[in-house]
């Protein structure tokens, strides 16, 4: 059976071959030109938006939401509950356990639900969640911690077993964070295993007389009011509206460089108070250990002001 040609003298059935393969060719130009795009600047075709707000701005939103509903009240609960309680230990285990489990919680919700997420190397999945967890637990914490750094300013009452509970809390998102997030940063794991050591320092101690367990109480509190540099440690590794993440490091930068230069300067105020105290060596091992928290953080202030 023959085809009638064309004006150009072309069979038909190769007219029908060109075009499909001009379709097919235009098909996969596009497809490549859609790959080769960032993701936040591939579109849907069914609603022309885009796809990084399609598929991540509900998931992320959930995640916000889940901070606010639990970790917030949760504020209250450990007020009234928690801050009080007789056994430390027991909170801390308890505690650690919890925490270790919200990782595989928000770990599996955010591989169902986040395509973003699921682009971020795993090796680093569980440090994105580690800086969510954390910045949701201190800013739990930080109603607390403001009421006790008053109590100590203003009136000088250290309330001990608060003071025991609330460093077992602050301890735990670093405690975990050393066996389930892999190739962490020298400094930051320095940083942790010298939160774990204070921790038991201080659980070790009655606040009865000066010392450097003072010191390390009012280092966690005015590191517990920077929460916000961890959430933005975590949003490098999603993709976020450039406008927001800039107002977010603006914004973290700020805080953190407030709480660091006033911590800093009461720091070296009181270390020299402790100086002077005759046969107080223990302020000669309690100061290398705090260069490395205070190496840790500068650390992460160098980064806030450069993202």
């Amino acid at each position: 059976m023959s085809f009638p040609r064309n004006y150009s003298g072309m069979d038909l059935s190769q007219t029908v071959k060109l075009n499909t393969s001009d379709e097919g060719e235009k098909r996969t130009k596009k497809e490549r030109q859609e790959h080769a795009r960032p993701p936040s600047q591939v579109t849907r075709d069914d609603q022309n938006v885009p796809l990084i707000q399609a598929l991540n701005t509900r998931p992320t939103l959930a995640i916000f939401g889940i901070f606010l509903v639990v970790f917030v009240p949760l504020s209250l609960f450990l007020d009234s509950y928690v801050a009080e309680a007789t056994h430390s230990f027991a909170i801390f285990l308890v505690g650690s356990y919890l925490v270790w489990s919200s990782y595989f919680a928000f770990h599996f919700f955010l591989l169902k639900h986040s395509s973003s997420y699921g682009r971020i190397p795993i090796d680093k999945q569980f440090y994105v969640l580690s800086n969510f967890i954390k910045s949701a637990l201190l800013l739990s914490y930080s109603p607390l911690a403001a009421k006790m750094l008053y109590d100590v300013i203003i009136y000088d009452n250290w309330n001990v077993v608060r003071i025991w509970n609330l460093g077992c809390l602050y301890a735990i998102p670093d405690f975990v964070s050393l066996f389930l997030v892999d190739r962490m940063a020298k400094t930051t794991v320095a940083h942790h295993v010298c939160v774990c050591i204070f921790m038991c320092i201080s659980l070790n101690n009655s606040y009865a007389s000066d010392g450097i367990c003072q010191s390390i109480v009012i280092y966690a509190i005015w590191s517990d009011f920077s929460y916000l540099v961890n959430l933005l440690l975590a949003s490098r590794f999603m993709e976020i509206d450039g406008r927001l993440s800039m107002y977010l490091s603006v914004l973290a930068g700020i805080i953190y460089l407030v709480c660091c230069g006033i911590n800093w300067t009461w720091q070296v105020q009181y270390i020299w108070k402790l100086l002077q105290i005759p046969g107080l060596w223990s302020v000669y091992v309690y100061v290398p250990m705090l260069a490395v928290i205070v190496r840790d953080d500068v650390v992460l202030l160098a980064l806030n002001l450069t993202v």
